[in-house]
């Protein structure tokens, strides 16, 4: 339970680490520490001048990294049998020292798209793999066998979670290209068009997150109907389904008035933290559609009795 507990902790400071990185991004604070790792020469700079967004950025990054490498010491001391959760704890690792030289990466270059768009995009499969960690921690505690219809549950998911990171992607690439006004303050019209299509990449990209935003929305809403309709359902499964629908709705509402409001701090910011809120959601659906055999849970093992040997 210990390790269970811990994961928990780690994937919620990945998050808190995801909505620091969004408003870094939202107030175009990402050179307001122009070296890296000090920012101008200090460890702790005066908080001021987007400092305090770039610089709380990296500490919340720095805990991240330091939880994340207790987390897979952790998996291998108390799981070691568990091949899979070891293995997950190698790719959290791995995909936490990606991250921090993509951070680096960033502001030595000073924040070229591409860079900036992988940052985020891998900052979000690693989230995926934190929440990953923490729901297979408890679920494999259990003893109980999945049920068979487990895995056509967990078929329906995987296709609307790939969908919804491929959408975090686009939008990933289209604010690190300064497209989240490229159609102007028009919804649902672009630049007075249904789809500008002689219109610069800027343009084309935000009609892709347009399209891609609709999409995962309806897709949402479709699995938490289907969802619903399952009698092997377990009620958790319904119930989230339903959270990720409601998510889902508020994505789409905030991307419109995004667009309307002139990319308000505040709409930003509960945008992004909302897509990767969505994430995190469907990536517990998935697992929790489809649990696994418990295996490895050695620090529930009791521990053998001590023998005396007489001479």
């Amino acid at each position: 339970m210990q390790v269970h507990r811990f994961a928990v902790a780690a994937a919620l400071a990945t998050f808190a680490l995801l909505v620091a990185g969004g408003l870094v991004s939202t107030t175009e604070s990402g050179l307001a520490c122009p070296d890296w790792p000090l920012c101008e020469g200090e460890f702790f700079p005066p908080m001021s001048d987007g400092k305090q967004f770039e610089h709380t950025h990296r500490l919340v990054a720095s805990l991240v990294a330091v939880m994340t490498f207790g987390l897979c010491a952790l998996l291998f001391k108390h799981r070691k049998r568990d091949r899979l959760l070891k293995g997950l704890g190698l790719a959290a690792a791995a995909l936490v020292v990606a991250q921090a030289l993509l951070g680096a990466t960033t502001v030595w270059l000073k924040l070229p798209w591409w860079v900036s768009s992988a940052h985020l995009s891998v900052a979000m499969l690693f989230f995926c793999v934190s929440v990953t960690i923490a729901v297979l921690t408890r679920q494999r505690l259990s003893l109980a066998p999945a049920p068979p219809e487990s895995a056509r549950l967990g078929k329906a998911v995987l296709p609307v979670l790939a969908l919804a990171y491929a959408q975090v992607v686009v939008g990933a690439v289209m604010r690190h290209l300064r497209g989240g006004l490229a159609c102007g303050m028009e919804f649902p019209l672009c630049l007075g068009e249904v789809w500008p299509l002689g219109a610069h990449l800027g343009v084309q990209i935000h009609m892709v997150h347009r399209v891609l935003g609709t999409l995962v929305a309806v897709a949402v809403l479709g699995l938490a109907a289907w969802m619903w309709r399952r009698r092997a359902a377990p009620l958790p499964l319904k119930l989230l389904s339903a959270g990720a629908a409601a998510v889902a709705l508020t994505q789409a509402l905030l991307g419109v008035l995004t667009v309307l409001w002139s990319r308000e701090m505040a709409t930003m910011t509960l945008h992004s933290s909302g897509a990767a809120g969505l994430l995190g959601a469907l990536t517990w659906m998935y697992w929790l559609a489809r649990p696994l055999p418990a295996r490895g849970a050695e620090e529930l093992q009791p521990a053998a009795p001590a023998t005396l040997e007489v001479a």
